[in-house]
């Protein structure tokens, strides 16, 4: 989608075809599969245990090649992010698209392979970098832990015990989050529009950084526009976009991703 302009269904049948992807793959492109692997690298990053079901999650299903177009217009590449911060005595987790600067290290990673992002307060940011998909690496990882076991029975060796989980961190909601969002909406074609887009978004104290129109469709009297926020509260931007909905001249709201620094 981002590289050859795909429509979802497409790439996700030629990924599948490949055996990137499974039959059934919703795990996958919904997230969920990132958010039990996320619920457990925070839970030995932070020694506090971070339950999956406190984990959000979104896909990417509602993603379409014209998100990934707007997004490189605009200096960003579009990847599905597991992030989990310590921020205080609580974490923050979640799992959903993101809009990362194109040229960050994140945003070169394409295709089957998998990057893990670690940011220490004395090291700083460390990435590993690998395939994470494919008949070869998953025969890989197999085989690995299949000769470890054997090891450990022919040399009497005891597996490691359980890394014990010293803190009780309170995992914090999806409203609390802040951050950055990108905004695509198809609207009348008439004046006043963003007047009014800037209102509903205003009274819920979020800026806007920027504003692009897009395609205008004639026969529809419709313009598709990309709007890009400032830093904003989660729960702000949730009841903004319920704002926007009411809005005669907003016939849809596209699409809606958060933007990671």
């Amino acid at each position: 989608m981002s590289d050859d302009g795909m429509d979802f269904s497409v790439a996700l049948k030629q990924a599948q075809d490949r055996g990137y992807a499974e039959a059934d793959p919703t795990y996958d492109i919904e997230g969920i599969d990132a958010k039990f692997k996320l619920s457990i690298l925070a839970s030995l990053a932070f020694r506090s245990y971070v339950n999956p079901r406190d984990v959000f999650s979104e896909g990417i299903s509602r993603l379409e090649a014209k998100d990934f177009r707007y997004a490189r217009e605009l200096g960003y590449a579009i990847k599905l992010l597991a992030i989990a911060k310590k921020r205080g005595e609580a974490i923050e987790a979640r799992v959903h698209p993101a809009l990362i600067a194109e040229d960050s290290l994140l945003a070169q990673v394409r295709g089957v392979f998998n990057a893990v992002q670690v940011e220490g307060d004395l090291v700083g940011r460390v990435i590993l970098y690998g395939r994470g998909a494919g008949a070869q690496p998953t025969a890989s990882a197999v085989t690995a832990d299949i000769v470890a076991a054997a090891q450990n029975v022919l040399y009497h060796i005891k597996p490691a015990g359980v890394l014990p989980l010293e803190q009780k961190l309170r995992i914090r909601s999806t409203a609390e989050v802040e951050t950055r969002y990108y905004l695509r909406l198809t609207v009348a074609d008439q004046p006043g529009v963003l007047a009014q887009i800037a209102t509903v978004l205003g009274s819920n104290h979020i800026s806007i950084s920027q504003v692009i129109q897009k395609e205008t469709e004639e026969a529809s009297q419709s313009a598709e526009i990309v709007i890009m926020t400032h830093i904003a509260r989660e729960e702000a931007m949730q009841r903004a976009l319920v704002g926007l909905n009411s809005l005669g001249m907003v016939k849809k709201i596209n699409n809606f991703v958060r933007v990671e620094a």
